[in-house]
């Protein structure tokens, strides 16, 4: 999950850098001044934003595409512990040997 949410991120932060180099075309002549001045302001700001964009693509993530997952897993746990389950006999041993310790 979080491959994938750092991958969307750098993607959407690419797309907003490309976009944001055409529409500041006009300060190619002072692109040296700037660069050499706020630099560090700039890199701190891009930092803080690729850590905000891939917040909100965990959280994206999060929201929809694992939504019931303690329902699902919570299924499964029934399913093993009654013995209705298709699982191999190594995993429903290994799950009755926990149950029997608790």
């Amino acid at each position: 999950m979080i491959a994938n949410a750092v991958f969307v991120a750098t993607l959407i932060f690419l797309v907003l850098g490309f976009w944001l180099t055409n529409e500041l075309r006009c300060l190619t002549p002072w692109r040296n001044l700037i660069l050499h001045q706020y630099l560090r302001s700039i890199a701190l700001y891009c930092a803080l934003l690729f850590a905000n964009i891939l917040g909100l693509t965990v959280w994206v993530e999060r929201k929809f595409f694992l939504r019931d997952t303690g329902r699902k897993l919570r299924h499964l746990d029934q399913e093993i512990h009654t013995g209705q389950s298709e699982l191999s006999e190594e995993i429903l041993s290994r799950f009755g040997g926990e149950e029997e310790e608790q």
